[in-house]
């Protein structure tokens, strides 16, 4: 199942967090830490005196396991000082942006909509007669322009805050007339886009900027998701033995021990190739 969410909150607001300013760096510090607790290493056990001589395992027992999508403090310091994320590291920054969004913007909701589900809502809505210009997916037809580029099966939008306003009055004007298998989601959307004339009023007293419609959707569900890795390059560690196949061992190939073979001079040795145990590999010809 998919999740779109929707924040009443500018998309200027949204802007500043990444490169923040040292008063704003400090806010969403803190709220990244409330958020997402990483265990600390010297809360853990002591170790032990053998622990203590050496590595006996090949992962440390006393080491902190973090889900590999949790966000930890390097996430969010690279978002404050609008730095570059890893590719493997875009599930777990988004989920720091969304803690953040939370946290800082009018109100939020979520529509559990997947692709599909999705188009059919959208269809339904213009069934009932309201325009175009008023889908679901109009509502995040407009771009963020974040550093943090979406992950993978996510897409991130926004509407302006006269759009969200005007939404609300044409999905008023139909809700009614709504398929009964899509009126509940579409009961739903009026009361979340209903609330911005009130927000609206609320900056504008405040003296602040007037809330956009902000829209990040995961065509799946995120709990379910799992960054991919990306493909190191293929190598071979001191005493491994090369593969052949597909994930079978080749017993025929010599067990790589170092990077070590000749260069076009017979007696020089060229530093980028590998040293293979019992016999050294010559250039062509040679």
């Amino acid at each position: 199942m998919g999740e779109l969410r929707l924040h009443a909150i500018s998309v200027y607001d949204i802007r500043d967090m990444f490169g923040a300013d040292p008063g704003l760096a400090a806010q969403l510090r803190q709220i990244a830490s409330d958020a997402f607790v990483v265990p600390a290493t010297e809360q853990q056990r002591k170790p032990s005196m053998i622990q203590r001589i050496g590595p006996m395992f090949r992962r440390d027992p006393l080491a902190v396991v973090v889900p590999h999508d949790h966000p930890i403090p390097s996430d969010w310091e690279a978002l404050i000082q609008g730095r570059y994320v890893e590719p493997s590291r875009l599930v777990a920054s988004w989920r720091v942006v969304d803690a953040w969004v939370d946290a800082r913007d009018y109100g939020t909701t979520t529509l559990a909509l997947d692709p599909g589900q999705a188009e059919a809502f959208d269809f339904a809505l213009t069934k009932a007669g309201l325009a175009s210009q008023f889908s679901l997916r109009g509502l995040m037809a407009l771009d963020a322009s974040l550093p943090l580029r979406p992950a993978h099966g996510m897409h991130v939008g926004y509407s302006k805050n006269p759009h969200a306003l005007a939404t609300a009055e044409a999905l008023r004007s139909i809700v009614d007339q709504v398929d009964e298998d899509w009126r509940g989601g579409a009961e739903h959307l009026l009361a979340f886009l209903d609330a911005f004339a009130e927000w609206t009023r609320q900056a504008q007293q405040a003296d602040r900027m007037l809330p956009d419609l902000y829209v990040t959707w995961w065509e799946t569900n995120r709990a379910e998701m799992t960054t991919q890795q990306p493909q190191a390059e293929a190598g071979y560690q001191t005493g491994s033995q090369p593969r052949h196949g597909q994930g079978e061992w080749d017993p025929t190939a010599p067990i790589v021990t170092g990077r070590q073979t000749r260069s076009h001079h017979p007696r020089d040795l060229d530093p980028t190739a590998p040293i293979v145990t019992g016999r050294q590999p010559r250039q062509p010809g040679r």
